[in-house]
């Protein structure tokens, strides 16, 4: 039979795994809505409340790990222990960094509050963040953590950030414009056929996610008082990223449309036909000033 001192481990430990997944599965879940992935089987107001539901979930327990180190009858860890960052005497690395991990998850979740406040622009660069918040809690986990001396849990924890990593600088732009130098030639061709494009955006069904300026930030861009200001005319070779701009639009509220760089006048009348010319647009009395009155010719001797 477990003691005491075991059985709390045993819940300290299981509740702090669970909470590390829950993290991470809320920070891959917040590269699905940066990204706009999904969204065409998902719909976007599902794929927020789930990512919000995971993240408020994580971070609780995480409160919840902590809380239970300090009703341990050994009395290992204080209230300042837990609290201040790098304070614990026995372990200030492993517990420092875990601490400012879960204080910036915390700062992160607490700003969708203030996002209007904020700013759209400063809201996301703080959003961010969670990535070095993430990566601190697996430090602590990685370092602190008594039972990742078991290889699936140590091993799934350091797969877990090795894929976030990944993942995350497989979606930079820095990466996607590398990708796009490197099959350059490819692209190049490709825009000698493309025309300029012509860029229209709904008022009414723009919800601004911010998915279009992430895409294109050269054409679209969120102000700090949540209205979106955009090119109306792109050049062919920065019409790529509008047109990815487009399709991550969870309101699907971009129009784009090619700019004509040419036209055609109507051709020759038939032979036989009489070119009447085109037919007369009825004049309404409001427009021309009341009813037109029909003269009648007057002849001189």
């Amino acid at each position: 039979m477990r003691s005491v001192q075991e059985s709390l481990h045993l819940v300290a430990a299981t509740v702090g795994f669970l909470s590390f997944f829950l993290m991470w599965l809320a920070v891959m879940w917040g590269m699905f809505l940066r990204n706009g992935w999904a969204l065409t089987w998902v719909r976007h107001s599902t794929l927020l409340a789930t990512h919000t539901t995971v993240a408020l979930l994580g971070l609780t327990l995480g409160a919840v790990h902590a809380a239970a180190q300090l009703a341990k009858p050994a009395n290992l860890f204080t209230v300042l222990d837990v609290l201040v960052p790098f304070y614990h005497w026995r372990d200030p690395i492993g517990t420092g960094v875990g601490i400012i991990g879960l204080y910036i998850m915390i700062a992160a979740a607490m700003s969708i509050m203030i996002q209007r406040w904020l700013g759209y622009s400063r809201w996301r660069a703080l959003h961010t963040m969670t990535y070095v918040g993430f990566t601190l809690v697996t430090a602590h986990v990685l370092i602190s953590g008594s039972d990742t001396g078991i290889a699936f849990l140590t091993y799934g924890v350091a797969g877990s950030w090795v894929v976030t990593v990944v993942v995350w600088l497989l979606t930079t732009p820095a990466v996607a414009t590398i990708r796009s130098w490197l099959s350059g030639g490819e692209e190049k061709a490709a825009r000698q056929k493309v025309q300029d494009v012509s860029v229209d955006v709904s008022a009414q069904r723009c919800a601004r996610f911010g998915f279009c300026e992430h895409e294109a930030p050269d054409v679209f861009r969120l102000r700090s008082d949540g209205r979106l200001a955009y090119r109306a005319s792109v050049p062919a070779e920065e019409a790529a990223p509008v047109v990815r701009a487009a399709e991550v639009c969870p309101a699907r509220a971009i129009t784009l449309s090619k700019v004509p760089t040419s036209m055609l006048t109507p051709g020759p009348p038939e032979p036989g036909r009489r070119d009447t010319g085109p037919p007369e647009e009825p004049v309404s009395p409001a427009v021309a000033g009341g009813p037109r009155r029909r003269r009648t010719p007057r002849y001189r001797d």
